[in-house]
């Protein structure tokens, strides 16, 4: 019963540490490339287009 509870905590501490390194590995590749400049670059555009046709309030 105990070994069988170690190769079940063995698996998932396995699949806990390889989705850290996978998780790792695209945030850092997010980053060297700068793509989530890169991103909002392109989404800016739609961005401004809605929040510059939005009502406000103007108090001077």
């Amino acid at each position: 019963m105990m070994a069988k509870l170690g190769k079940a905590l063995a698996k998932v501490l396995m699949k806990l540490v390889i989705a850290a390194l996978v998780f790792f590995v695209v945030t850092f590749t997010m980053y060297f490339f700068n793509l989530d400049m890169k991103a909002t670059a392109l989404v800016e555009p739609w961005f401004k287009n809605h929040y510059d046709n939005l009502d406000r309030k103007q108090y001077i």
